[in-house]
């Protein structure tokens, strides 16, 4: 008997270890071992009511990356891409870990909700709503952006394709973003979550100032918007991060 429960026991423990290395997925381990920012955020939340106004404790996305098979940012949270990746870098982990702290995909409201509020049009097709005034904050009436001249040696950072024309000075918190959890989706293997930094190399104008609340987050940091007037890319052309990398205003950093 003896012999038989001390097989079974290395059994188990091997059976355990090969499903850590593995990579069992996150969402299932994470019940178990949550991660403190997503434990806080998934239990601490008022239950009553909740369903009835849309704002019921919703799973959280899978975190860290010790006990997760896939890289960082892919999968669909829910089997929604509109919802943002299921799996999230752990807090650690350089670069985008540390800049999702306090952040909650959906704020306070259900998926559901969330995507009512802010999603117009079919699933496959449809478009953010995006906020008014380009997405720049209102301070006592006045919409605060102003033209500022970027510097060479700046660093300046995106989530998004380089097709985009938003950019901000590098490493404002996602939540003072306030950008869909969508833009953390990973498409191009070499820039997981979608995020790129990069450095001014010659000088241009743009808008500055700061980001408004919406997508359920409160904003707050800076943003960056690109224009025509103070950059002309030329008939045909449009001003984005993709023009601004081709005519040497911008450089991987």
């Amino acid at each position: 008997m003896t012999r038989t429960r001390t097989v079974r026991t290395a059994l188990a423990v091997l059976v355990a270890a090969a499903g850590l290395a593995g990579g069992l997925p996150a969402a299932a381990v994470a019940a178990g071992h949550p991660d403190p920012a997503t434990h806080s955020a998934a239990v601490h939340r008022p239950a009553a009511d909740g369903a009835s106004a849309g704002r019921a404790a919703v799973p959280a996305p899978a975190v860290g990356a010790s006990l997760r098979a896939a890289p960082v940012c892919t999968g669909e949270r829910l089997g929604d891409a509109r919802l943002g990746p299921e799996y999230l870098p752990g807090r650690w982990e350089p670069r985008v870990g540390p800049l999702l702290r306090g952040w909650r995909p959906t704020g306070a409201l259900t998926p559901a909700a969330f995507l009512e509020k802010y999603w117009t049009g079919p699933a496959e097709g449809g478009t953010w709503k995006y906020p008014p005034h380009d997405g720049f904050a209102e301070v006592n009436g006045t919409v605060d952006r102003e033209a500022t001249r970027l510097e060479a040696g700046q660093l300046l950072d995106r989530f998004g394709s380089e097709y985009g024309g938003y950019l901000a000075p590098a490493g404002d918190r996602y939540a003072e973003r306030a950008l869909p959890p969508q833009n953390l989706n990973t498409r191009d293997p070499g820039a997981p979550c979608d995020y790129r930094v990069y450095q001014v190399t010659k000088p241009f104008w743009v808008w500055q100032g700061a980001v408004a609340p919406w997508f359920e987050q409160p904003g707050g940091g800076e943003q960056i918007k690109l224009d025509p007037v103070f950059l002309d890319p030329g008939e045909g052309q449009r001003l984005n991060v993709t023009w601004l990398l081709e005519h040497g205003y911008l450089a991987p950093a």
